[in-house]
């Protein structure tokens, strides 16, 4: 009885091709989870997270060391003004500008380590 089920189960067509269909939907899933365990353990083993406020004195060093770092591979930008003003009003104030890595995640090497 068991037996006639099976063979007449995997003579259907149909059958078959939603089998193929289940079993290609589970690899896809077992994959993404995998995939997902994989970039999880290279975050914590490999990558540095590094979070500086604005109102820290190394702020605007470590702006202009990424900025370095980036130089050629950056397209999300910002541009910084720095003015400098003299105490005689009849001086020019100067102003000077530097492009630095924009607000959001940036990732680069340096010394062969992910930051």
């Amino acid at each position: 009885m068991l037996s006639d089920l099976i063979t007449s189960l995997s003579a259907n067509p149909y059958f078959g091709a939603g089998a193929g269909l289940i079993g290609i939907g589970t690899a896809l899933a077992v994959f993404r989870r995998t995939s997902q365990y994989g970039l999880i353990f290279f975050r914590r083993q490999f990558m540095i997270t590094l979070e500086v406020p604005n109102n820290d004195i190394s702020y605007s060093w470590l702006l202009q060391w990424i900025s370095h770092q980036l130089r050629d591979s950056s397209r999300h930008l910002s541009a910084r003004t720095t003015l400098i003003k003299n105490d005689d009003p009849s001086s020019r104030i100067q102003a000077s500008y530097t492009f630095v890595p924009s607000v959001g995640t940036h990732y680069f090497r340096y010394q062969g380590k992910f930051i």
